[in-house]
């Protein structure tokens, strides 16, 4: 009877404890307004290529003069690193203009789509499914 009692309360606390990671994680769409696209320009303040999501931090100059910091939110490292997208062409200091879906809820976040660095190249990331596709192909990954 105990061990049955045991069981139990072990089996439910672990659909407890990981319960909270599975509601963790969300999705682009979820959040992001894919319909819609905002440039954003400013100075890269940060750059944080990492996992589960990477993130840039622009500073961005409002008319009035004053400064807000807008965040990119971006693909994870591995899948990035894939799909070879050469992010660190994106640097600290540098003046850039990113193309972003922007957040649902919130009026300085968005998620990347393109990037024009201050030389005029345009960074992009051409996703999973042309990363896929490429693949299956045998071919170079072009967007």
């Amino acid at each position: 009877m105990h061990r049955k009692l045991a069981t139990a309360a072990l089996i439910a606390a672990t659909l407890f404890l990981s319960g909270g990671v599975g509601l963790a994680h969300h999705s682009v769409a979820a959040n992001f307004d894919g319909s819609k696209a905002l440039d954003v320009t400013g100075k890269v303040k940060e750059v944080a290529i990492r996992n589960p999501h990477s993130q840039i931090t622009l500073e961005v100059t409002k008319p009035d003069g004053s400064v807000s910091e807008f965040f990119v939110e971006w693909s994870d490292k591995n899948a990035l690193l894939r799909r070879t997208v050469p992010v660190s062409k994106i640097r600290v200091g540098d003046k850039v203009t990113i193309n972003v879906s922007p957040s649902k809820r919130l009026p300085n976040l968005g998620y990347f789509r393109t990037a024009t660095l201050p030389d005029g190249t345009v960074l992009k990331d051409c996703g999973f499914v042309a990363f896929r596709e490429s693949v299956a192909k045998g071919t170079k990954i072009t967007c």
